[in-house]
């Protein structure tokens, strides 16, 4: 059974592991935490895909302290070799005697064997210590593997009376500056960034991060009609190549001839039975290309379109306390007519930023 003295460095880990956000994708975050006795003999985070694991780093800073330490980490340590060696070697080579874990990697590749191949070295194993504060840190991991499609997080800036824009579309500013801060930095935990061409037409968003660290997500137009403005920042500034259009096949192949498609990725999404865009079609053109995570930013048809088909994993919802009466809904008609229907989202984490509010919960979707 885990101590006090465990949780704390379990929680040393878990704050270790957030130093590589928006920088590991498709790897999880982890942090890992050494001790000898009562003292810290190393930390490290994994950096990026290609840095060496938290497990490793720790090991090398702690040197000859590692033999007959405890090593705290919020995952499991892999046992593969990938673009790095297993940490499950690194492990047993240092003479660790003990791992305190908080949960299990979901990937095939490991699941469970890094903890079994410990156990067979006679490293004792303990598992299951803020197993859920592991999970929410590393949600979109988890949630690639359990669904075997990219995790999708829809995210809304809207007024208190649920509006994200006044009737005329108008929409800047709803939310305050540090929200948009904090609407960055879920840019830069995604793998991309989704919108409808209404949100394009509106906004001319140009779908990148600026007010925190982190990579630019691809930025993915995902359109029945493909009809860009003349001024378009998603197609005028894309030197770095990150822009998918994705649409029918005959706006995609019209869409194609055109000058504005230079150096454009083009997806080809095939329609539904109501002659809609298969959401699933899309999210398999994702996978495939290699996006384990999506963020959905609106507009409110886009986002009524994934809460309808029951793709939503993640709603993260920046509440600026404004009404607007009239206006643009951030989620349309779902045709529910109790409350007894309604959706509703577990996991509920409610924070003030300056004078707005972020609402971030898990919808828990019924089986059909």
């Amino acid at each position: 059974m885990a101590t006090m003295v465990d949780i704390d460095h379990l929680n040393d880990a878990i704050s270790l592991a957030l130093k590589g956000r928006g920088a590991v994708s498709p790897n999880p975050m982890v942090g890992a935490v050494l001790v000898k006795g009562r003292r810290v003999v190393g930390r490290g985070f994994h950096a990026g895909p290609g840095r060496p694991h938290a497990e490793t780093l720790a090991i090398r800073k702690a040197g000859a302290d590692a033999r007959g330490s405890t090593l705290y980490v919020n995952l499991e340590p892999c046992s593969h070799t990938g673009r790095t060696g297993p940490c499950t070697t690194a492990i047993i080579n240092a003479g660790i005697k003990r791992v305190v874990a908080s949960v299990q990697d979901p990937n095939p590749t490991v699941n469970g064997r890094g903890f079994r191949i410990l156990r067979k070295a006679g490293v004792k194993v303990e598992v299951g210590s803020m197993r859920r504060e592991a999970i929410m840190l590393n949600d979109a991991y988890f949630g690639y593997y359990h669904n075997s499609r990219p995790f999708i997080v829809v995210k809304t800036a809207q007024t208190l009376d649920g509006r994200i824009a006044t009737a005329n579309g108008d929409s800047r500013w709803i939310s305050s500056e540090s929200s948009r801060r904090y609407a960055h930095q879920l840019r830069a935990d995604a793998d991309g960034v989704v919108v409808g061409m209404g949100t394009v037409l509106t906004d001319n968003p140009a779908l990148t991060v600026r007010h925190v660290r982190g990579e630019n997500p691809y930025r993915i137009v995902l359109s029945g009609s493909l009809k860009f403005p003349l001024k378009c920042a998603l197609l005028d500034n894309n030197d770095d190549f990150r822009t998918i259009v994705a649409g029918p096949e005959k706006e995609i192949e019209r869409f194609g001839r055109t000058r504005k498609a230079k150096d454009v990725i083009l997806w080809k999404i095939r329609r539904d039975r109501r002659g809609l865009l298969d959401l699933q079609d899309f999210l398999k053109r994702a996978d495939d290309f290699g996006l384990r995570s999506l963020l959905v930013e609106g507009g409110s048809r886009l986002v009524t379109s994934f809460v309808k088909a029951k793709l939503v994993d993640k709603y993260v919802a920046i509440v600026a306390p404004l009404l607007l009466g009239k206006g643009v809904e951030a989620v349309g008609n779902l045709n529910i007519k109790q409350i007894a229907g309604a959706i509703r989202l577990e996991n509920v984490s409610f924070d003030s930023d300056g004078p707005d509010c972020h609402v971030v919960g898990y919808p828990r979707w019924e089986e059909d």
